[in-house]
C-alpha cells in the first residue's frame, strides 16, 4: 500500500540528514508503528508520506504510484491525518469539524449529515456533542473528534502523529482501545508515530524501530521483536522487562485456567480445609460452577462453615480477552495472588503466577 524507497531528508543549514536512505514497505490494512528516540526522524518520515515535507531524495509510492505525480492537496484528500494537539477549528462545532473534508469535496448536505451521524457513532461520542465547540470538550473527547475528522471521507490511509501523547494515562489507554476496535472494524492502512514502546507493542501489527538519522534497526511484528531483538540498540530501547512486555500480547484465553480453592455455598469447614490443602492456599472462594461470591481467609472460618463467614469481593475481574500483563498486575496486587476470569459474568477460573511464569518461559 505504501512504499518508501531510499528516502532521505536534509534540512537547509544542516550537514547531517534527519533521515538517511530509509526504506519501508507497509501492507494494505496494516497498522505500522514508527517508534524511536526523540529526533530520530519518525515524524519527518510520516510527514513525507503526505508531502507536508518533501524528501531530499528517494521515492514514496502509494498503491504503486509515486506520490509526486499528483498535487499535494489531491494526495491529502485520500489520507487522514491525526496530530497530537488535534488541531480542531475552534470557531466550528464538533459536527462541522468532523465533516470538514466532505464539505471540501462538495458532498451533498444529505450525505454530509449521514456521514456525521456515522462518525459520532464510530468514535462512541454522544450525539449531543455535535453542536458543542472544541473548547467544551475534554482532551480525550477532542482526540476522538480528530480521529473522526480524519476518517470522514473514508480514506484508505490514516497517518497518526503521537495522537494520544497529550492526554493522561487512563484516557490514553482508553483511546488506544478505541483505535484497536476501529481498526478491527475498518481495516485501514495506518502509520502511527510514537516514542512509547508499550504503545507500539499494544497497537502495532508491525513495529519499525528507528535510531538517529532515521536508520531502521528492526521491522517486524511485536512478538518477534520482543523474542529476538535485532541488535543491542533494539534490546536497550525495549528495556530490561521484555518478558513482561510480551505478556501484553498474550490473551488470558491462551492459557489453561485453574479452578482454584472454590467451594459451594453451604460447604462445611472440612470441605474448605480440603480445598485449601489441595491448592496450598490460606484462603478460599465461595460460589457455584458459574458464579463467584467472594473469598475469605481460612483463619476466619468457624465450625459453622462458609455461611457464617464474611466474604470479600475479587476487586479485579478480567475477561478471556484481557492480557496476561493485566492478569499479572491483578495477581501481584491481590490478597489472594490470583486473577479471577469471567466471561459475561460467568466465572471461568483463575490465573496464577505459576501459569503466567510458564507462559513466559515457553
Amino acid at each position: 500500500m505504501i512504499e518508501l524507497i531510499d528516502i532521505s531528508k536534509t534540512y537547509p543549514g544542516s550537514e547531517v540528514p534527519a533521515v538517511d536512505n530509509f526504506s519501508l514497505e507497509i501492507k494494505e490494512g496494516e497498522l505500522v508503528v514508527l517508534v524511536g528516540p526523540s529526533g530520530c526522524g519518525k515524524t519527518t518520515i510520516l510527514k513525507m508520506i503526505n508531502r507536508l515535507i518533501e524528501p531530499t531524495s528517494g521515492t514514496i509510492a502509494i498503491s504503486g504510484d509515486p506520490i509526486d505525480a499528483v498535487a499535494p492537496h489531491q494526495l491529502r484528500r485520500g489520507i487522514g491525518y491525526v496530530i497530537q494537539q488535534v488541531g480542531l477549528f475552534p470557531h466550528k462545532t464538533v459536527g462541522q469539524n468532523m465533516t470538514t473534508v466532505p464539505e471540501l469535496l462538495d458532498w451533498s448536505k444529505a450525505d454530509i449529515d449521514s456521514r456525521r451521524a456515522e462518525l459520532i457513532e464510530l468514535v462512541k461520542l454522544d450525539p449531543g456533542f455535535l453542536d458543542r465547540y472544541p473548547s467544551e470538550l475534554s482532551g480525550g473527547q477532542r482526540q476522538r473528534v480528530g480521529v473522526a475528522r480524519a476518517l470522514a471521507a473514508d480514506p484508505p490511509i490514516l497517518l497518526m502523529d503521537e495522537p494520544f501523547a497529550a492526554v493522561d494515562p487512563i484516557v490514553r489507554a482508553h483511546l488506544q482501545d478505541v483505535l484497536i476496535a476501529l481498526q478491527n472494524r475498518l481495516h485501514k492502512t495506518i502509520v502511527l508515530v510514537t516514542h512509547d514502546i508499550d504503545e507500539a507493542i499494544k497497537l502495532g501489527d508491525r513495529i519499525a524501530i528507528l535510531s538517529n538519522g532515521g536508520h531502521l534497526e528492526q521491522y517486524a511484528p511485536p512478538r518477534e521483536i520482543l523474542r529476538d531483538p535485532a541488535n543491542l540498540f533494539v534490546a536497550d530501547f525495549l528495556g530490561t522487562d521484555r518478558g513482561i512486555k510480551r505478556l501484553s500480547l498474550i490473551p488470558v484465553s491462551a492459557i489453561d485456567l485453574d479452578r482454584g480453592p472454590v467451594v459451594q455455598r453451604g460447604a462445611s469447614a472440612a470441605e474448605v480445609t480440603a480445598a485449601t490443602a489441595k491448592y496450598g492456599t490460606d484462603w478460599f472462594a465461595v460460589g457455584s460452577d458459574t458464579e463467584l461470591d467472594g473469598w475469605a481467609s481460612i483463619a476466619d472460618l468457624g465450625v459453622g462453615g462458609v455461611d457464617e463467614v464474611k466474604l470479600e469481593p475479587f476487586r479485579t475481574l478480567l475477561s478471556p480477552e484481557s492480557t496476561l500483563k493485566d492478569a499479572l498486575d491483578a495477581v501481584v496486587s491481590s490478597h489472594t495472588s490470583v486473577a479471577a476470569i469471567f466471561d459475561g459474568g460467568r466465572f471461568l477460573g483463575m490465573v496464577t503466577a505459576e501459569a503466567i511464569s510458564a507462559e513466559i518461559l515457553r
